[in-house]
């Protein structure tokens, strides 16, 4: 009975995912948005932090692949969203340009819209606990 509780929730939490990243990419293609979910996270992470990032930063919180991030921060420079900024031989800091800061406010408010429109029929309490089974995912040693 367990492992297919396991096995159900394994395969709902794809399925709302890709639910959520759709809705995501839709409402960015409303707004006249080119960013797919992959690049949004990484757009996002830089928007919310108050210091410069390294590749490396941000693979370690997103819990991805240096390579993947590594890409996206490419095609994030190629559309003129981010730079890369030396910060020792080895290392880049990768800053957010005028133009993604120009879109900020509209991203922010086209992620926000429709996870509140996905979300916004739990309760509190339902929403804590999730964010509680969530972050305990993210956490787990494995």
């Amino acid at each position: 009975m367990e492992n297919e509780i396991i096995n159900r929730m394994g395969f709902m939490m794809e399925q709302a995912l890709g639910t959520m990243t759709g809705a995501l990419a839709n409402a960015f293609k409303a707004n006249g948005i080119d960013l797919p979910h992959s690049q949004y996270t990484v757009l996002r992470l830089l928007y919310s932090s108050e210091t410069p990032m390294t590749q490396i930063n941000i693979a370690e919180i997103l819990k991805k692949d240096a390579a993947a991030i590594k890409r996206t921060v490419d095609i994030l420079e190629r559309k003129g969203l981010v730079v890369r900024e030396a910060q020792n031989g080895r290392t880049n800091r990768v800053v957010c340009t005028e133009k993604a800061l120009a879109m900020k406010e509209i991203v922010i408010e086209s992620a926000n819209d429709t996870l509140h429109r996905m979300l916004g029929d739990f309760t509190e309490v339902e929403l804590n606990g999730f964010i509680t089974m969530l972050g305990r995912i993210a956490e787990s040693k494995l």
